[in-house]
């Protein structure tokens, strides 16, 4: 979601900015999703890539192979996600207290860069709740593209996930956030 914009401009800094402060924008060739499954079947809500521009002003503080981050917090819209049917999409913005909450926070702190990887550690605050998560991402320099996927439980949010028929057919906890980001600057 914009933990994803998030990750995606914290790398984008850590390859050729060496600056204290940058804008970076997210655009809306963007694209976020979340899968789940339940017992019966597998689903995909997808954002609306019309809601993913972002324009942010982040500061940057460089230590070896971390980078700090200032200013990296994105707000999505917990509204903003269509999982191509209408009682799917319903239900997950019911589970996401899409009413209560109308958005969710993400804040990129610090990437952290090796030979072999790069992880982005943030802070995910849904309905009310911030999590910390170490995120495994990829950056493509040559078409400032970032892809990643983070992995959460949403009782670590202090979500319900939703049964139907009666309790036949149950949503598992466990969802993947996928992001395939484009950057400019």
């Amino acid at each position: 979601m914009k933990t994803i914009s998030i990750i995606a401009v914290i790398i984008l800094l850590s390859f050729g900015f060496s600056k204290n402060q940058t804008k970076v924008k997210i655009t809306n060739k963007s694209e976020v999703s979340i899968k789940g499954k339940s017992n019966v079947n597998s689903f995909e809500c997808k954002y609306n890539p019309n809601f993913i521009e972002n324009d942010l002003q982040v500061s940057i503080a460089r230590n070896n192979n971390k980078i700090v981050l200032e200013g990296a917090k994105l707000s999505i819209k917990s509204t903003g996600f269509d999982c191509a049917h209408k009682m799917i999409t319903k239900d997950f913005k019911t589970i996401l207290k899409a009413e209560e909450y109308p958005h969710i926070v993400i804040n990129v702190k610090e990437i952290n860069t090796t030979k072999e990887n790069i992880t982005a550690k943030l802070n995910v605050k849904i309905a009310g709740v911030e999590k910390e998560y170490l995120v495994p991402v990829i950056f493509n320099s040559n078409t400032n593209n970032v892809k990643g996927q983070l992995k959460l439980n949403i009782k670590d949010f202090k979500l319900k996930s939703p049964k139907k028929l009666l309790g036949m057919v149950v949503v598992n906890d466990n969802v993947d956030i996928n992001f395939n980001l484009f950057l400019q600057y």
